[in-house]
């Protein structure tokens, strides 16, 4: 985070955070198998909360996300596609 709001502008940071979907398959799955995962479940709402909201918390997993794992501020076409289209658990 520290590294992160020394090499960002934080005020050109927003606050939808992306998601390739990966994680709606595993509680797809989880639901089909009845198996409780709140955390993760959770986890997706406020990723879809994210969207619609402008919030210094949202801002920071964005900035966290792209720390951790290079994702993307804001809406990415390519991505959002790709959660439309692409199906891991297919493969």
């Amino acid at each position: 985070m520290e590294r992160g709001l020394r090499e960002q502008d934080y005020g050109k940071i927003p606050s939808y955070v992306e998601d390739t979907g990966e994680v709606d398959w595993l509680l797809e799955d989880a639901i089909n198998k009845e198996i409780p995962i709140p955390m993760i479940a959770q986890s997706i709402m406020e990723l879809f909360k994210s969207r619609n909201r402008d919030s210094d918390a949202y801002k920071s997993i964005a900035l966290m996300r792209h720390g951790f794992g290079g994702h993307p501020f804001g809406r990415d076409e390519y991505i959002a596609k790709e959660r439309k289209t692409y199906r891991i658990a297919k493969i």
